[in-house]
């Protein structure tokens, strides 16, 4: 991200933005940090199988018979839904794999070339040649090359819906 120059009483402005954002989220509940396994039970166990085999295409990657055969009991809850969202972040995540090149080209035609640095369902961040990163909106370029492995999870934040996650929540968590 850029840096700015703003006045002191321009960046006043924004702390006390977010610290009563902070306190309104706060005190409707929001800061919540844990997820109970009972509330990502609202799915349906079946239905998630079907996504998991079906629309998901979670099973082009990931067998039953072997990686995810006991899924459910080695993550619960929270950890559970964040590493299927966001899989390879957090504790026990195992060391992550080295950067894919990506080339991405703009609107206007440039090229840019380098190592994926993040991407998700809003930005893609890649490393340029000389070491700078360089990021832009997701709608408004084209990307190509970089074979993330991550890749699919990160395609399937922007298409999942609440029923598609809790359904399929509800069946890695009778994977034990």
């Amino acid at each position: 991200m850029p840096a700015f120059t703003l006045a002191d009483a321009e960046l006043t402005a924004i702390v006390a933005f977010i610290h009563d954002a902070k306190t309104t989220a706060e005190s409707l509940g929001g800061g919540r940090r844990t997820v109970d396994v009972d509330d990502l039970q609202t799915g349906n166990a079946i239905a998630g199988k079907q996504y998991f085999n079906g629309t998901g295409g979670c099973a082009k990657c990931h067998s039953l018979s072997s990686d995810f055969a006991t899924v459910g009991s080695r993550f619960q809850g929270l950890a559970l839904l964040q590493r299927m969202l966001y899989p390879g972040s957090g504790r026990g995540a195992g060391p992550a794999p080295a950067p894919p090149a990506v080339t991405v080209t703009t609107a206007t035609g440039q090229v840019v070339s380098g190592k994926l640095a993040y991407r998700d369902e809003f930005t893609i961040t890649l490393t340029d040649a000389e070491g700078r990163p360089r990021s832009w909106p997701i709608g408004t370029v084209t990307i190509s090359g970089g074979e993330d492995p991550l890749r699919e999870h990160f395609e399937h934040l922007a298409r999942y819906t609440d029923e598609d996650m809790h359904n399929l929540i509800a069946f890695l968590q009778t994977l034990r």
